[in-house]
């Protein structure tokens, strides 16, 4: 990966040199050359030395269900319960399923340790408690157009028990080892 950003960096490098050689050539004065080749000089560098740090992740899959069906649209974080481990979260699919991605890292996966999980789901519903649809649409709230009962604005509600939303109640925890196989199944009940 080096090697690359040294390539880029190099080709950064020789594509300014040629820009700033048709400038002269064109005329341009000295100090707008100079400002437009330091701007593309950092950004090359910059560009060249950044990005996610490759952290060794294991991949894990799991599956999160109340009182036995699947849910969707849930979000599952695991919440690192050694010093060593990082924050990882991920969504669940139409079947329950999930997979996770560590903050920082490149790919899907959790770093090895012991984990405490949090899961919660969030609908929105309006002042009698009906569920709201959003559309795609983005119309301004007007209130003569309000029906008698409805809120202004939707409110959120949790969808699951309110013990799973926080890693320190919910109860849930996993082991994530090196060789695995490291496959969680959460069934939440009231």
């Amino acid at each position: 990966m080096q090697s690359r950003n040294r390539k880029i960096a190099r080709d950064w490098s020789r594509n300014l040199t040629i820009a700033a050689l048709l400038q002269q050539k064109s005329g341009t004065s000295i100090m707008k050359r100079s400002t437009l080749f330091l701007g593309l000089l950092i950004l090359a560098l910059v560009s060249t030395g950044c990005g996610p740090a490759k952290l060794p992740v294991v991949r894990i899959t799991g599956k999160v269900t109340f009182e036995g069906k699947p849910v969707e649209g849930a979000s599952v974080i695991f919440s690192p319960m050694d010093s060593e481990g990082r924050l990882a979260s991920g969504l669940t699919d139409a079947k329950g399923e999930f997979l996770v991605l560590t903050q920082g890292a490149v790919k899907t996966g959790v770093l090895p340790g012991h984990y405490r999980i949090a899961v919660f789901k969030y609908t929105l519903v309006d002042a009698r408690n009906n569920p709201v649809v959003l559309s795609g649409e983005s119309e301004p709230f007007d209130p003569s157009k309000r029906t008698p009962g409805s809120s202004a604005r939707p409110v959120p509600k949790l969808v699951l028990p309110d013990k799973y939303r926080n890693a320190e109640t919910s109860g849930l925890t996993a082991e994530v080892t090196k060789r695995g196989p490291n496959v969680f199944a959460f069934d939440l009940t009231e």
